[in-house]
């Protein structure tokens, strides 16, 4: 029988993703709509973080 993983929490959604959040530009995290902000990521992603 396989058995129970008792650390579940830190695979859970906010875990992997609070810190990936933290770390964007707020200009990025306060873009008016997705469109928006799918541009301005792609943008910080490539290394341009001058927004």
């Amino acid at each position: 029988m396989r058995q129970c993983v008792k650390d579940i929490g830190k695979y859970n959604f906010p875990h992997r993703t609070v810190e990936k959040w933290n770390a964007l530009n707020n200009e990025v995290v306060t873009a008016h709509n997705v469109h928006n902000f799918k541009e301005k990521l792609d943008k910080w992603r490539h290394g341009d973080r001058t927004l």
